[in-house]
């Protein structure tokens, strides 16, 4: 046999071989993809405790409950900041004010409180049923507000 005509029926082997492996291929049925895994979220309104005499991180829309007592504090929102941006060199230092949200839900009770960090705008503290709150830091971005819970 000619070397030509052996590597034309070569080639044509090789072409059926690979075209019949592809269309098998299609026949078969995908194999089963697993199910994705679907990693719990965090709630938005993640509840926290915090014993007297202690402080807590809240980010804006946390919740946390006093241990003991049947009050919660929840971090609203961000109200005001003039503070000094990183890096920057400023005349005076500035001042974030914060809204609070307590709560004392056995006796129906609720307050909305601003604390300023500086306490020049407004107070650093605030009183509600037994328990007293200060404003101990606000993060640079202002979203997330450390606090100081304690008896007044």
């Amino acid at each position: 046999m000619d070397l030509k005509k052996l590597l034309v029926v070569l080639c044509a082997l090789v072409g059926l071989a690979c075209g019949a492996g592809s269309s098998a291929a299609r026949e078969q049925p995908a194999p089963a993809q697993p199910a994705p895994v679907q990693r719990p979220q965090p709630a938005r309104d993640a509840q926290n405790s915090v014993e007297l005499g202690k402080t807590v991180v809240l980010k804006t829309g946390d919740t946390t409950e006093v241990a003991s007592k049947d009050v919660s504090i929840r971090f609203a929102r961000l109200v005001s900041d003039s503070r000094c941006a990183t890096g920057m060199v400023c005349v005076w230092e500035g001042e974030a004010v914060v809204e609070l949200t307590l709560a004392e839900p056995g006796r129906g009770e609720r307050t909305t409180a601003a604390l300023a960090s500086t306490g020049r705008g407004g107070s650093q503290s605030v009183e509600f049923a037994a328990c007293r709150v200060d404003l101990v830091a606000v993060s640079s971005g202002g979203d997330q507000v450390t606090l100081r819970v304690s008896k007044p």
